[in-house]
């Protein structure tokens, strides 16, 4: 099966291409999935511990594999799906996310703009994946409807994503984790925004400035 979700952040940006890479979790790898990503630094994984029995990067891709899981409510174990209300609006979560992880966001960023050229995953690629690019990409002035673009992307591959993942048709599943919505993505925006965006929110919460102009320096053509 090869990788689903898979995207250059640059395809819907003026970014130099080859740098950053967004994805599903890994799935049923072999040595030579090793080939998809080729040419990497580094894979940031972003799901829990439970979540990295479905599919790991280590047995193809050794060190290069690093383990940043969110905590508290990162899982999609079903006791973690059980717990989260059914109606919850998806753009409220990641507000609340922004505000609750914001030292975690800092470190994942520091750490992506240490380890390009870079892959950057969790289960379905939407929702903490889709954070942390939609910060990167602002603190490199993008124009927020090209994130919004970017996250819309994953809408596509969810027919494909939620069956991997098992989801498709889980009735203990909020209806929003099965979506990727533009809205959603323009309320994390307009969250951002009020905090005057990513660079000083994230320099707020442990980035150096160091990282931003890696960041800068790797991905501004």
């Amino acid at each position: 099966m090869p990788l689903l979700n898979l995207r250059d952040v640059a395809a819907e940006t003026a970014l130099r291409p080859g740098v950053l890479y967004r994805s599903a979790q890994p799935h049923t790898l072999t040595a030579g999935d090793a080939e998809l990503v080729a040419g990497l630094r580094l894979i940031a994984d972003l799901r829990a511990e439970d979540e990295r029995a479905a599919g790991d990067w280590a047995a193809v891709m050794g060190g290069t594999v690093r383990h940043a899981p969110l905590g508290i409510g990162s899982s999609l174990s079903p006791a973690a799906l059980a717990a989260l209300p059914p109606d919850m609006d998806l753009g409220d979560m990641y507000v609340a996310l922004l505000e609750h992880r914001a030292a975690w966001f800092a470190a994942v960023v520091a750490e992506i703009a240490d380890g390009l050229p870079a892959l950057v995953h969790c289960a379905a690629g939407k929702d903490r994946t889709g954070l942390v690019v939609a910060l990167i990409l602002d603190l490199l002035g993008v124009e927020h409807e090209a994130i919004v673009r970017d996250y819309a992307l994953t809408a596509k591959a969810l027919p494909e994503v939620l069956p991997m993942l098992g989801l498709a048709g889980a009735g203990n599943v909020p209806a929003a984790l099965l979506e990727a919505p533009e809205g959603a993505m323009r309320t994390f925006l307009a969250a951002l925004d009020a905090r005057d965006g990513a660079e000083r929110f994230l320099l707020a919460h442990g980035l150096t400035p160091a990282h931003a102009d890696r960041l800068r320096a790797a991905l501004l053509p």
